[in-house]
């Protein structure tokens, strides 16, 4: 050996402490089962998840595959070191974390691949479950398992693509009221303007300095102007209460449908006092009980009977 190369040796043991010696015995223990081949096996994968677990790589110095000393800082350098890909083994950690020592295992006897593992990691936990517990896997039928999670994967994606569906309709049913409700706002804006104009005191002075036949004219849009605001604030009074008692009914809230009654009645008493006031005669007694629905019957003798 050079002496720049003891030298470099000298240095990194110089730097290792207690915790790199039980790190060094760890990676002593992986290289000691083989872990430089193509299939890592569940025993190795625990021991890796572990040092990620306590970053124990951290500070770890190493000699390179190029045959220099580096000092480990990140869990990507220390997968390097040890000949794997950092995706590959942390996909292994996942699947150990998703699966399980024993299926995790059985998998890897059943020749399972990494694609088949992250289908089957994607699936819901019943159906994951389902499929875990099978007949396939103690049987350790692996075309059947394949078969299944392909089967289970197709549920799966038919299932995602539904629910997107289903929520991009939502979306376009939400636009579309939002327009809706946009429109309708905008037109009952501008009617308030148009209120606003023509109760203001000027434009009174203006129309009463006009001829009668403008005056009355202005004081029928007025009119009409505000009996179709009236009838919209009226609409959505009665949406709200229809929104409250559904409420009152899904919830079981008898208190709720009580407060119903209450706003209704000061709704119609205040309406009621005002029409009384104004001095129109209005037949509460026919709107709820019209004389249509009551035809008057011809007198019939009974004197006979």
């Amino acid at each position: 050996m050079s002496e720049f190369n003891q030298n470099e040796l000298a240095q990194i043991q110089q730097s290792v402490s207690v915790e790199q010696i039980q790190l060094s015995e760890k990676i002593g223990a992986l290289k000691a089962t083989a872990f430089f081949k193509k299939l890592v096996t569940v025993t190795e994968i625990k021991l890796i998840a572990e040092i990620k677990e306590t970053k124990q790589y951290k500070g770890l110095n190493i000699i390179s595959t190029n045959g220099k000393p580096v000092t480990v800082t990140t869990f990507e350098e220390f997968c390097n070191s040890l000949g794997h890909s950092y995706e590959k083994i942390n996909q292994d950690i996942q699947n150990l974390s998703v699966f399980g020592e024993d299926f995790l295992e059985t998998s890897q006897r059943m020749g399972l691949g990494y694609r088949d593992l992250r289908k089957l990691r994607k699936l819901d936990d019943a159906d994951r479950e389902v499929i875990i517990e099978g007949e396939a896997v103690k049987a350790e039928d692996r075309e059947s398992l394949i078969d299944l999670i392909e089967e289970m994967s197709a549920k799966h994606r038919k299932q995602k693509d539904a629910l997107e569906t289903e929520n991009k309709e939502l979306k376009a049913d939400k636009d579309a009221l939002e327009t809706i409700l946009q429109k309708k706002d905008e037109k009952v804006n501008q009617l308030d303007t148009q209120v606003t104009k023509l109760s203001s005191p000027a434009e009174i002075k203006r129309r009463a300095e006009s001829e009668p036949q403008e005056l009355e004219k202005a004081a029928l849009e007025t009119l009409s102007t505000e009996s179709i605001l009236f009838l919209t604030a009226f609409n959505r009074y009665i949406n709200a209460l229809g929104g409250v008692m559904d409420i009152a009914e899904s919830k079981d809230l008898p208190q709720l449908f009580e407060h119903v009654d209450e706003s209704v009645v000061a709704v119609c008493q205040r309406y009621a006092q005002y029409v009384q006031r104004l001095g129109t005669e209005v037949s509460f007694e026919e709107i709820l009980n019209p004389s249509w629905m009551f035809p008057e019957t011809a007198d019939t003798d009974t004197s006979g009977q």
